[in-house]
């Protein structure tokens, strides 16, 4: 059966300043305020401005000074002061742990994400990028490579634009003589007027985009904070009746001890599209016709 003593005489150590305030305030509910403040030298209130080491020294001021006496108010005391002085009042946050309660509730938050937008949206987007850089190509081949056969028509049908080139070749002379000697009169190759008919598209490099890859990252952090608070109420009624019978004496003593706990979930979303784009080839039917037209 656990004592004061045996509690008292407890390793503090690794308790958090809250636990030992409780600890000292069950002592001080239990012993009377007159009592704890003769061992301790400081009231309840004050103990929320000392360190945890200042708190173990008080600690340690009630063990030195332990009376067998207090043994009897320890046993009748009510089991929630008991709790605050055996230092279990993290139980519950024990449950909590125990219970996965946080890991519940990151599930749910992870359930609430909508990964069809997140994820869907870059690969959404590359395709109507794509799609766009599709209609640019169509668009620049209209513009550039056909031509109104009429200018100043705006209606007249379009033409292949084409690019005329005109130099000289040498080309045999039909009409060289053999059996005579290369010269002047009788030269081998004769200069001929060449002239060269290039659709103009042929010569510009037509954009053809095309997006290669496409890499989502998402991340998620999510921190959960527990929070616990806690309000106790203490009071005594006390009361005396008498008269010429026996002195009748009666003490009311209450206590009250409410918690509330709750989990705070904090999340931070971190989203990396990296899309790499190349200038695709000419579409083996583009390339086919450009060939044609320049036969």
């Amino acid at each position: 059966m656990e004592t004061l003593k045996s509690v008292l005489e407890a390793s503090h150590a690794k308790k958090t300043k809250n636990e030992l305030i409780d600890l000292l305030s069950g002592v001080e509910k239990v012993l009377t305020p007159a009592v704890y403040e003769k061992v301790s030298g400081i009231e309840t209130s004050e103990l929320s401005a000392l360190t945890n080491k200042e708190l173990l020294g008080i600690v340690e001021d009630f063990k030195k000074n332990y009376d067998a006496k207090w043994e009897k108010s320890f046993s009748g005391a009510s089991s929630e002061i008991m709790k605050l002085i055996a230092g279990k009042i993290a139980a519950d946050e024990e449950i909590f742990k125990t219970s996965d309660a946080a890991s519940a509730d990151f599930a749910a938050e992870l359930g609430s994400i909508d990964f069809a937008t997140i994820i869907g949206g870059p690969l959404d987007a590359c395709v109507k990028a794509q799609s766009n850089a599709s209609i640019a190509t169509v668009n620049f081949i209209n513009e550039v490579g056909f031509e109104l056969t009429d200018p100043a028509n705006a209606a007249s049908p379009k033409k292949l634009r084409m690019a005329e080139f005109k130099y000289k070749k040498n080309i045999p002379n039909p009409d060289f003589k053999e059996d005579e000697p290369v010269s002047a009169t009788n030269p081998k190759t004769v200069p001929n007027d060449v002239e060269i008919s290039v659709p103009f598209i042929a010569l510009l490099n037509v954009p053809s985009f095309r997006i290669e890859t496409c890499e989502v990252d998402f991340n998620v952090k999510l921190n959960s904070t527990y929070t616990k608070d806690v309000s106790d109420e203490f009071g005594i009624n006390a009361g005396v009746s008498g008269g010429w019978g026996p002195v009748k004496f009666k003490v009311d003593v209450s206590y009250k001890r409410t918690s509330s706990t709750g989990i705070k979930v904090e999340k931070e979303y971190s989203l990396g599209v990296k899309v790499r784009a190349t200038n695709d080839e000419m579409p083996a039917g583009l390339e086919k016709v450009l060939g044609l037209l320049s036969q």
